[in-house]
């Protein structure tokens, strides 16, 4: 694209998202201001011929201007460098939360995307399936207070959080599937449930409904959101600090938790 071209705007995002040195020269001024060519070629690692076509090309757009040898954005570019860079974040987001978002009930997520930038982000693969669950898991090793959404249980989180409650002091409150009643009377799950809730410290409801996710609040204000593919295998943990995340998960968790039945110790 050369300066008598008429390109249209999407010719020109085309252009840019085509060399990622132009990309990474606008994040560079867009973060110092001005720079040299010699700047740049340190920045980017990239040769001397890279920087300087691609510093022309930028002036073409009329998006880099140059005072002597110190290039800037011009107000267009900086323009440009904002909404090109948040559009890559955006992307970014999206594929990292792709395994969440495809087993996570849509309508159950009435907050922006964006609220989920800075999650951390855990999935599952064919080397490492239960990655999910560990991190779980992690939480109840810390925290003093914990609410919970169950849609599947195992032995040995179950295990954790018994051992937690009885030896730890935690405090935990734990909604369960409807489905998982039968699970945890078994004489496998059974005595670590009935002695945690023997303790007081803890409490076990069974929801009314299916649970489409698992939800951990934890007590420091983190919030976890789990999901699960058909089989009851961990498919991706999203954790975030989010406060709009957060009073989302206090709202559903509420709203599930007043339709639930309290299971006593005596029924394990």
């Amino acid at each position: 694209m050369g300066p008598d071209d008429d390109p249209s705007p999407l010719d020109r995002v085309a252009y840019l998202a085509r060399a990622e040195s132009r990309v990474r020269i606008l994040e560079a001024l867009l973060e110092s201001g001005s720079a040299t060519q010699r700047d740049l070629r340190a920045r980017l690692d990239a040769s001397r011929t890279t920087v300087a076509r691609s510093l022309r090309s930028l002036e073409e757009t009329g998006w880099v201007e140059r005072d002597a040898r110190t290039y800037r954005l011009t107000p267009a570019g900086r323009l440009v460098a904002d909404s090109f860079l948040d559009l890559v974040d955006t992307v970014e987001l999206t594929e990292g939360l792709s395994a969440f978002l495809e087993w996570f009930p849509r309508s159950e997520l009435p907050f922006e995307l964006d609220r989920l930038a800075d999650a951390e982000i855990t999935t599952s693969d064919a080397g490492d399936p239960y990655a999910p669950a560990r991190k779980q898991s992690e939480i109840l090793r810390t925290a003093d207070r914990m609410r919970l959404f169950l849609p599947s249980i195992d032995m040995e989180g179950t295990k954790l959080i018994t051992e937690r409650v009885t030896e730890g002091g935690l405090e935990a409150e734990t909604v369960i599937a409807p489905g998982l009643e039968a699970t945890v009377e078994s004489d496998d799950f059974g005595p670590l449930l009935r002695e945690k809730v023997a303790t007081g410290r803890s409490d076990v409801y069974v929801a009314e409904s299916d649970l489409g996710f698992y939800l951990g609040l934890a007590d420091d204000g983190t919030v976890q959101i789990g999901v699960e593919d058909g089989d009851g295998l961990p498919r991706a943990l999203v954790e975030t600090a989010d406060a709009r995340v957060r009073e989302w998960a206090e709202e559903t968790y509420e709203r599930y938790r007043a339709d639930a039945r309290p299971k006593p110790a005596e029924e394990f």
